[in-house]
């Protein structure tokens, strides 16, 4: 009796399991953007040639939580056209901008083709940041080539869609060799200040730094600065500074907004008194 039982609760849950990423609210969005709850294949083949050595094909199953802005897991293929090899990335926030539902196609599991060259860029991530002295929100494409570690290399950048902090854009980075392949004895998506690239990071090509920001309201912020280093291993980035907003001593105790301004000097920091005191909120 007890087994029967058993395998009836793991029928039950396992019928929960596979309907409950179908599952939609009724008045969930416009109707022609209903049933896209991230388990419908949407295939994309762009029909340029990306970087004049790529051809990108994407697997993707976007969610209209936020329609009719769409964004979802994806698997991206970059084929390289000299040799035909590829790589695959997945991303769980990829947006295609201007993409038109067209549920005749996607029914019948037919490709969309779209132009990369279409997509409308501001700039380059890191030149927008520098040159306005400002943070760069969000771009019009959903992954670019850059060299964003100042070695005059481009890297490949995933763009995940409104998944940074304050709902900015969020980036991986990948190293790509010589040969367009992805590096992956060097890869650096989830080291320092790679893995905290988002729409709030700042690049700064003449002195070749980033600064990334972590926001925590409005008294309780984070600044840190990064250099970078060249090496016969490649770009090495070292934390220089770092400014912190805090309400609390370092005991833990309240002393309303403060700034905290550090050098950093071999791995230790050092504070700058006279960059450091009571902030007015």
């Amino acid at each position: 009796m007890f087994s029967i039982l058993k395998t009836l609760l793991l029928s039950l849950l396992l019928l929960f399991a596979n309907n409950s990423f179908a599952w939609e609210p009724a008045n969930c969005c416009p109707e022609i953007y209903k049933g896209l709850n991230a388990n419908k294949l949407i295939k994309i083949h762009f029909t340029d040639l990306i970087e004049d050595r790529y051809i990108v094909d994407v697997e993707w199953f976007p969610d209209n939580g936020l329609a009719p802005f769409l964004t979802g897991p994806a698997n991206i293929t970059f084929t390289l056209k000299e040799s035909n090899k590829s790589f695959t990335l997945r991303t769980e926030f990829y947006h295609s901008p201007d993409f038109e539902v067209d549920w005749e196609k996607i029914n019948n599991g037919e490709v969309f083709e779209m132009k990369y060259s279409d997509f409308k860029r501001y700039s380059t991530v890191k030149e927008l940041t520098y040159k306005k002295k400002e943070s760069i929100w969000s771009v019009g494409i959903p992954f670019l080539f850059e060299d964003v570690n100042f070695d005059s290399t481009k890297e490949l950048i995933i763009v995940k869609k409104r998944a940074g902090q304050r709902g900015t854009d969020d980036y991986e980075v990948y190293s790509i060799d010589e040969f367009g392949a992805l590096n992956s004895p060097y890869n650096i998506t989830n080291s320092l200040p790679y893995v905290k690239f988002d729409g709030f990071t700042k690049f700064n090509p003449e002195d070749k730094t980033i600064t990334l920001y972590s926001s925590g309201g409005a008294c309780g912020s984070c600044y840190e600065t990064y250099q970078a280093v060249v090496g016969y291993k490649g770009v090495k980035f070292i934390l220089i500074k770092k400014i912190v907003y805090d309400y609390q001593d370092k005991n833990g105790n309240y002393i309303g907004c403060h700034i905290y301004t550090y050098d950093v000097v071999n791995g230790r920091e050092v504070l700058i008194e006279s960059e450091s005191g009571p902030v007015d909120l």
